[in-house]
């Protein structure tokens, strides 16, 4: 074809800026398909028209014989690069080969122009590293998740193909990005192009190939199906093994859900089409840690939001959190009549915020909370637009099913600003987050906490904060002590409060636990069923979210080991089993368990 390999010539004495950040797209959090998987999709999100569902394929394509030649011999410009970066084209020239072909539809494409710096799309995507334009709605905040293309393949590269509004024929440009090298004393940046020449206009850009004929034995190499539809092809060649079609499959899965359910995403993995009426089929396909994902409750939610019939709290929140002061006292009766009667809440809270430099404007959010049902496992989702950021998990230890989202604009620019590179998660130290919003902080808390505040209003299990749990681990300062000046001493009054009577008491052991009664079982009626999970801990994550059968199984090991007393035990999941207490004198005694991992258990009545 016409393209070639080229990398600038970089001036020795500048600094050197190494890529350091793929690790935030392949962690213990995110793996690299499944952040693959959400940049794609957010990216095609993003560019996504108003009158249609954005539509998302990929295919994964084996190439051999002459064509695994014809794809080698693309790359044969990049191999010194490749050389002096300790890399290598895999196997030999004539394959096999795996590669990725992933396309949009009813989307936009690279829009703006080739040969200027005008931070549009083409700009952006192949121009600018740790930069985004991007607000509102916009999945993308940090300009580093196009990573994760170079990241999936083993010679770090990938090409783009686009077809834009008015366009007869599709524009292809490819991209490298290696480590800043040299090739006999000539120092080269990271990134290099493969383009069909320069720009003219004194700032020398690189220029896609756009001869139709080329492009045509290009789109039939690698077998894209995009004729004149609006969008962007990706290609990575050399896909890495981790990266399959069912990582894909469960990439969107459990992080596309949301979107999905709602009719606004479809998405295609080889053969296999995920949409809103194929989705639950595919998502038991699938299995852990998707099955995890109450996806009737998702899709419960998804269509109570264009609802009116939500109960409008009367003041905002940003300085301040949810309190019972937002609301009347007959909303908050009504929601807990709801609430204890197994219906789903829905609360829109209206949120102040201060863009830097402009007059204040209010959003909302929507709230939604239900009681638990017989088995069901607790859950929430946090969710701005289309994206799920399964790293917030302000909702811990609630007995129930919640959901937070921010659709409005003002709201989900708000928490684009504070999130992480990976989309996991929001960062109130992020920097972009406390430059473009005044005081963000408290509003921040307030809206991660509003959650929490609700279920906390309406349920009857209120959870309490104990001050002291933690004096045994922390020595904090008294800074009324450490100011200079005697202080006037203030005799704080005794209250008498009586202690809690616990009914349920856990005794870790060595591979297992003890549940036992307390003296608070005295007054239970009986039979009482008490509901006990199990999973092994893990640092920066919830260890029941995360559970694993190939941890342990209740169904099927023969290794663990269960002793009763007063009562009898039937296991419901592979970590939850249900113990049946006849008599207060109960006692449940498990073993044979991984000794050198650390067992949490939560048992509670159901």
């Amino acid at each position: 074809m016409a393209g070639y390999w080229e990398f600038n010539k970089a001036d020795p004495s500048s600094v050197r800026i190494g890529v350091t950040q793929r690790d935030q797209f392949n962690n213990d959090d995110v793996g690299l398909a499944e952040a693959l998987v959400r940049e794609v999709i957010q990216n095609s999100s993003d560019a996504g028209s108003e009158d249609a569902p954005v539509k998302v394929s990929f295919q994964l394509k084996t190439l051999n014989g002459d064509e695994a030649g014809q794809l080698a011999a693309q790359f044969q410009g990049l191999l010194p690069h490749l050389s002096v970066c300790g890399l290598d084209l895999p196997g030999a020239e004539q394959g096999p080969a795996r590669v990725l072909v992933i396309e949009d539809y009813n989307t936009r494409g690279l829009t703006g122009s080739f040969e200027d710096l005008d931070k549009d799309n083409f700009d952006n995507f192949w121009r600018a590293v740790g930069e985004s334009e991007k607000s509102g709605q916009k999945g993308g905040r940090w300009g580093l998740g196009k990573l994760v293309y170079s990241s999936s393949s083993k010679i770090s590269a990938f090409f783009g193909l686009t077809v834009r509004k008015g366009e007869s024929c599709p524009s292809v440009m490819g991209q490298a990005v290696l480590k800043n090298h040299s090739i006999e004393n000539v120092y080269h940046p990271a990134h290099g192009f493969w383009f069909d020449g320069r720009s003219g206009n004194g700032l020398n850009l690189q220029l896609p190939v756009q001869d139709c004929e080329e492009i045509a034995q290009f789109k039939a190499l690698y077998g894209l199906e995009r004729t004149d539809q609006t969008g962007l092809s990706v290609i990575i060649p050399y896909l890495i093994d981790s990266v399959t079609d069912d990582t894909i499959l469960a990439g969107v899965v459990n992080n596309y859900y949301f979107p999905i359910l709602a009719g606004r995403l479809e998405v295609e993995v080889g053969d296999v089409l995920v949409n809103a009426g194929s989705f639950l089929d595919v998502a038991a396909s699938v299995g852990q840690p998707g099955a995890s994902v109450p996806f009737a409750f998702v899709k419960e939610i998804s269509d109570a939001l264009g609802s009116q019939e939500a109960a409008v709290a009367s003041g905002t929140i940003g300085n301040a959190r949810l309190s019972p002061e937002h609301l009347t006292s007959e909303q908050v009766e009504t929601m807990k009549a709801a609430f204890s009667g197994g219906g789903l809440v829905h609360l829109r809270v209206p949120v102040m915020l201060k863009p830097k430099g402009k007059a204040q404007q209010s959003g909302n959010i929507d709230l939604f909370v239900r009681a638990l049902a017989e088995e069901e496992d607790p859950f929430s989702l946090f969710a701005r637009g289309p994206i799920t950021l399964p790293g917030e998990r302000h909702f811990a230890g609630a007995v129930a099913r919640g959901a937070m989202i921010a659709h409005d604009d003002i709201v989900a620019e708000f928490l684009g600003d504070a999130e992480n590179p990976a989309h996991t998660a929001w960062n109130s130290n992020a920097e972009k987050f406390n430059a473009n919003w005044d005081h963000p902080r408290k509003t921040l808390s307030a809206i991660r906490q509003s959650l929490r505040d609700l279920y906390n209003m309406i349920a009857d299990q209120k959870e309490t904060q104990d001050d002291d749990a933690l004096i045994d681990f922390f020595s904090l300062a008294d800074k009324a002590q450490a100011t200079k000046g005697k202080k006037k001493r203030v005799r704080k009054p005794k209250i008498d409060i009586d202690p809690r009577e616990t009914a349920i008491r856990i005794k870790p052991g060595n591979g297992g636990f003890e549940i036992l009664s307390g003296p608070g079982a005295q007054k239970w009626t009986f039979p009482k069923r008490i509901r006990v999970r199990m999973a092994y801990d893990m640092i920066g994550a919830d260890p029941f979210k995360r559970f694993s059968s190939f941890d342990f199984d209740l169904n099927s090991t023969k290794k663990l080991t269960f002793e009763t007393t007063s009562g009898d035990i039937k296991v419901a999941k592979a970590n939850i089993l249900f113990f049946d207490v006849t008599a207060a004198d109960f006692h449940l005694k498990a073993s044979g368990f991984d000794t050198q991992r650390d067992l949490i258990v939560d048992a509670r009545t159901s």
